[in-house]
């Protein structure tokens, strides 16, 4: 039996609105002082970190059929399908992990080069509101939607990648305007000193925005499996 409405204009309204806030928390921290530049390097990884988590739940219980007329994607000369989803999810934790091991490396120096404070107790704040962003897509797309059984587990294993990339390239462009600041011969002013923080937020939430629409356009499209 398929829980969920399929189609029902609330749920993606609601894990976007969501998603939009948690991004927002990290402006507001840095405008109230209670975060750096550095901080929100470190924050965005600790995401990274329970998208890596939230992506295995995915691709273990994703029971979804692959594309109609598509290519067959293989796992040891095998075809995936639902019953892959162990299998899969192994690799995907190795693979992923392992870009998300050297992510965490250069936040971390990108966060000691940027300058500024750093607050530990902000990042686990800042981090978890994020992961509750996406704890709750999880449960109204995924669960409560019933996307688990529209989407199989190879396309839910390789849906984060694309957000991974634009994401390094948006952190990047961020960090390379912070280090303007931090170069000046002047003291940057609170404004200055929030350039980065905007861009950088800017940037992330539009591709994060684009890229949850675009999962649910997807995923809305496909159609269930009925489990037997």
């Amino acid at each position: 039996m398929i829980t969920g409405e399929q189609g029902r204009p609330s749920a993606p309204l609601l894990s976007s609105a969501s998603l939009v806030i948690g991004n927002l928390l990290p402006l507001w921290a840095v405008w109230q002082g209670h975060m750096s530049v550095g901080d929100v390097f470190i924050v965005y990884w600790l995401e990274n970190v329970a998208v890596w988590a939230i992506t295995i739940v995915k691709v273990r219980t994703a029971r979804g059929p692959g594309r109609p007329g598509g290519s067959t994607m293989k796992l040891n000369g095998r075809p995936v399908d639902a019953s892959s989803g162990p299998a899969l999810s192994f690799f995907f934790a190795l693979h992923y992990g392992i870009f998300t091991a050297v992510h965490g490396v250069f936040a971390f120096v990108m966060a000691s080069v940027a300058g500024g404070d750093l607050h530990p107790a902000s990042w686990l704040l800042a981090g978890l509101a994020l992961a509750l962003s996406h704890l709750g897509s999880l449960w109204i797309n995924w669960y409560d939607g019933g996307e688990r059984l529209r989407v199989s587990s190879a396309s839910a294993m390789w849906a984060p990648y694309p957000r991974m990339l634009v994401l390094h390239v948006s952190i990047l462009v961020g960090f390379a305007i912070a280090m303007r600041s931090v170069g000046s011969a002047d003291t940057p002013s609170g404004l200055e000193q929030l350039a980065p923080v905007l861009i950088l937020l800017g940037l992330k939430t539009v591709v994060d925005l684009a890229l949850h629409l675009w999962e649910r356009s997807r995923a809305g499209s496909r159609p269930a499996s009925v489990p037997g």
